[in-house]
């Protein structure tokens, strides 16, 4: 290992702290030395705790390079409005998306307590209240809107697509409380500039650029008011990487073969239009004719008047084509591969024909990636909205987390012989939320009782503040 110029063996470096070299010095005493004397080219210190790596992603200013990147309509703000055509026009493309999406709108979204102290569990009961059901706004004309919690969902599943998407922290006074009155959505196509720290990696602030209105301005957001959703983020490439990335090829490709597809159907529908001309045609002649060829397609009141000799026909073709067909399918099949969504194309041809074993196996390898897209979702609101709603009104060590569970939809049937079976062998008993859950799934209605929570949640958080 080398340190500036002076270079640590292997038996050094391992060697423990007491490790004493031939002129008897310590390893630590050594190490002490090493960093006394040495420093970075800035003159900071080695032991300051500030870093002596590189990120790795130049950002000029703001402006953040994709150095991996080769194709340049696929990097910043020309990927996005790629990534815009592409779930706008392909059929496959917004199905492979919303088979990524949806399950996480679906499922079942809670707040769990630090502990099981009553303060906390309160605070998770007020935090919980706040993001699921408490989330509205006064615009500034003074009219009243609700936000619901699958438009925040819908808002950072943007990332997705676009491989990033954020939303701006909103925050009133209500009463003795500091409640969220919105996330706002921040779309991705108006990210402009990152602003970084000197150390080139943390984020400082998003500098937006787009409309308020009819008016185009440039804004900045302090990153204590923003969440990013990032996906496939690597170093400090904040724009990520879209899932559709990998598709693009595919898309691009599939697109052509759709235009020589229409083409064909415009122009040889109905055959190749021919005119055989008569003996001695005119130079006119023949531009007549070659005009009627080329501009005749097909329709209900389409005909030809050809002078004295003249023949005209419809020559099919001759010979095998490509089938397009089976080069569309093959690229469909590819653009749902970068989602893992195998099982979109299972039946669709005899290539992907499968039985309904298959079936479950794709799905559960999909519905897991779909899981770990829903946990990092989660991960970033705790250290973002959580955590700041929080410190806004109290004093805390551990802070409640947002989970995100049933993901996959299951049969009931199964899910109640499930829980027959774990009950008969006496690993589950029964348990108020098991059966608030049963109620809840069949959509019978819930107690008397459970309408009292709320009061209780609220005496809990002013016995404990």
């Amino acid at each position: 290992m080398k340190l500036g110029p002076v270079e640590i063996s292997w038996r050094e470096k391992s060697a423990g702290p007491n490790h004493e070299s031939r002129d008897g010095s310590s390893a630590a005493a050594r190490h002490s030395s090493l960093v006394t004397r040495h420093s970075d080219s800035s003159g900071r210190d080695a032991a300051d705790g500030l870093p002596r790596g590189l990120p790795g992603t130049p950002i000029f200013h703001g402006f953040l390079a994709d150095i991996g990147e080769y194709n340049a309509q696929m990097e910043g703000l020309a990927a996005i409005r790629t990534y815009e055509k592409m779930r706008r026009s392909d059929a496959q493309v917004a199905a492979t998306l919303l088979a990524c999406e949806l399950p996480i709108r679906a499922a079942h979204w809670d707040v769990l307590p630090a502990s099981d102290a009553p303060r906390d569990r309160a605070i998770a009961a007020f935090v919980r209240d706040n993001l699921f059901g408490g989330l509205e706004y006064v615009s500034p004309s003074g009219v009243t809107v609700s936000q619901c919690w699958d438009d925040v969902l819908r808002n950072a599943l943007l990332s997705l697509a676009f491989g990033a998407s954020a939303h701006e922290e909103i925050y009133a006074v209500d009463g003795s409380r500091v409640r969220l009155a919105r996330l706002a959505p921040r779309l991705p196509v108006t990210f402009y500039r990152w602003i970084t720290d000197t150390d080139g990696e943390t984020l400082l602030a998003l500098n937006q650029y787009g409309y308020r209105n009819a008016n185009f301005e440039s804004v900045e957001i302090p990153v204590d008011r923003l969440a990013v959703f990032t996906c496939n983020q690597e170093g400090t490439n904040f724009f990520g990487r879209s899932i559709l990335r990998p598709a693009y090829m595919h898309w691009y490709i599939k697109h052509q073969l759709y235009r020589i597809d229409a083409i064909a159907g415009e122009r040889n529908g109905l055959g190749v239009p021919t005119i055989e001309q008569g003996p001695n045609g005119s130079k006119e002649d023949r531009q007549a004719a070659e005009k009627w060829v080329t501009q005749l397609a097909a329709h209900e009141k389409t005909g030809v008047s050809l002078p004295n000799g003249w023949k005209f026909s419809l020559q099919g073709v001759q010979g095998s084509v490509r089938d397009l067909y089976n080069s569309i399918q093959h690229h469909n099949i590819e653009i749902s591969r970068t989602a893992l969504a195998f099982f979109m194309n299972l039946g669709q041809n005899l290539r992907m024909s499968g039985n309904r074993a298959l079936g479950e196996s794709q799905t559960d390898f999909f519905y897991l990636a779909v899981q770990a897209t829903a946990d990092h979702l989660a991960r970033i609101l705790n250290s973002t909205c959580v955590r700041r709603l929080v410190d806004f009104n109290w004093q805390v060590a551990r802070y409640p987390v947002v989970t995100v569970s049933n993901m996959r939809a299951r049969n009931f049937d199964q899910t109640l012989d499930a829980l027959t079976k774990l009950a008969q062998a006496g690993v589950v008993a029964p348990f108020p939320e098991l059966t608030q859950f049963i109620i809840r799934e069949l959509g019978l209605p819930q107690p008397a009782t459970s309408g009292e929570a709320a009061p209780a949640i609220t005496d809990a958080i002013e016995a404990h503040d």
